[in-house]
């Protein structure tokens, strides 16, 4: 059976020893950055509703759950639209209910802003953004109460989480196996692979993700098992 963790996987890439190896100066950064940002994307309201190949449209998450973009691949106003859909932001037009002049309007500020707060942050992960390896980058907050039900993600990411600002009574199951966000400690698995988390805690669960590409991962010999097709129920 597949490996669920697979971080040792990613612990050679350089992005993946400088989280590990600064990971206190960066927290610090990142909280900077959801500070300075919440505002921003206060009318942006995360869809709750999904769909699921097996159910149909589903419900995602119940309680409040944030989600703040840290851009990595982004295109301005004038961009042209071929441009505008091969970077990450096209994404973000149905993750956050929105429109594309919005988009395009906020996420190259969000960027700037990233620049500018988390200068090592940015510096730690540079050369595997340019090298095509981490395809996006998002900060997860969740408020206790919340729970986000079983879904699965994209089937050629790698996702890397990263505690920021965690709680003991937060955690994520992925395929039945269990984990609570340690600072300091990072995990990585298969973003396809069936996962949920819930928030039993007493203050904000604050997360960094990011996504690798499997398929540009491979190109580097990083091979992960592929994700089998869950038949429907």
């Amino acid at each position: 059976m597949r490996k669920i963790w697979q971080e040792d996987a990613i612990s050679g890439l350089s992005s993946f020893r400088n989280i590990n190896c600064q990971h206190i100066r960066y927290e610090a950064e990142i909280i900077d950055f959801v500070n300075a940002n919440e505002s921003v994307l206060s009318e942006w309201v995360l869809d709750k509703w999904v769909n699921d190949k097996n159910m149909g449209r589903v419900q995602l998450w119940d309680g409040s759950w944030t989600v703040i973009p840290m851009p990595l691949n982004v295109v301005g106003t004038t961009a042209t639209e071929e441009d505008f859909e091969l970077s990450e932001m096209v994404s973000f037009v149905e993750l956050f209910n929105t429109t594309v002049e919005k988009v395009q309007e906020v996420l190259p500020k969000l960027t700037d802003s990233m620049k500018e707060l988390c200068p090592a942050f940015y510096k730690g992960i540079k050369e595997d953004v340019d090298g095509g390896l981490i395809k996006s980058c998002t900060i997860s907050k969740m408020k206790p109460g919340t729970k986000i039900n079983p879904h699965s993600g994209d089937i050629d990411s790698l996702r890397l989480h990263v505690p920021i600002l965690p709680d003991p009574d937060a955690w994520i199951s992925v395929r039945g196996r269990k984990k609570t966000w340690v600072p300091g400690h990072l995990f990585a698995f298969h973003d396809h692979d069936k996962h949920w988390a819930q928030h039993n805690g007493k203050h904000d669960r604050i997360i960094l993700i990011m996504d690798y590409s499997l398929s540009q991962l491979e190109k580097r010999g990083i091979t992960i098992e592929k994700w089998e097709e869950e038949p429907a129920i």
